[in-house]
């Protein structure tokens, strides 16, 4: 019975972790730990301006709509911590729904004036660390943490800060 009620909640998690390859069951950034950052609130549009970004501060995170030319719009939430100067998003999807559970995705963010870059927290790399320092569930194409958020919190302290832990960033710029 476990097993099946594991595989179904892994099973669910799935259909809301968006495109990134290693998610976290569980929030890695506490409310008492989450940090705000006032460079990041704004609006952002990707380079050739198909896509476009709104943050804003909700308590002590925030909130983050997505839209793009060809999608409809997406609503997160987020929760920031910084390691050693990193900023390091826990992202998850806003939508409430019974029959799914909602993922949260480490997401690396840095602004440079006008300038937000950020990356997800996927590299093969950084996957490797996951399935050798933290439990996991390995899926088709994903690997799912499944250790307490405080466990995925110290992990990604570790490991999340080296530049092998993500892809190339995708580069956004200010526009509001």
């Amino acid at each position: 019975m476990k097993t099946l009620a594991l595989s179904l909640t892994i099973a669910s998690a799935l259909a809301l972790s968006g495109c990134s390859t290693l998610v976290s069951l569980n929030p890695f950034v506490t409310a008492e730990q989450s940090v705000v950052d006032p460079a990041l609130l704004g609006a952002w549009a990707s380079q050739d301006g198909k896509e476009t970004y709104w943050i804003r501060q909700d308590g002590n995170g925030y909130t983050i709509r997505y839209a793009a030319d060809s999608a409809d719009s997406y609503q997160f939430k987020a929760r920031l911590m910084v390691v050693d100067g990193v900023k390091i998003l826990d992202l998850v999807s806003a939508k409430e729904d019974g029959f799914q559970i909602a993922v949260h995705t480490p997401l690396r963010v840095w602004t440079e004036g006008s300038t937000l870059r950020m990356t997800t927290l996927q590299s093969d790399w950084l996957k490797e660390q996951a399935k050798q320092n933290t439990a996991i569930a390995v899926t088709k194409d994903r690997l799912v943490m499944t250790a307490p958020g405080d466990v995925v919190a110290k992990f990604l302290a570790r490991f999340a800060i080296d530049a092998k832990a993500g892809d190339d960033p995708d580069v956004l710029r200010r526009i509001e």
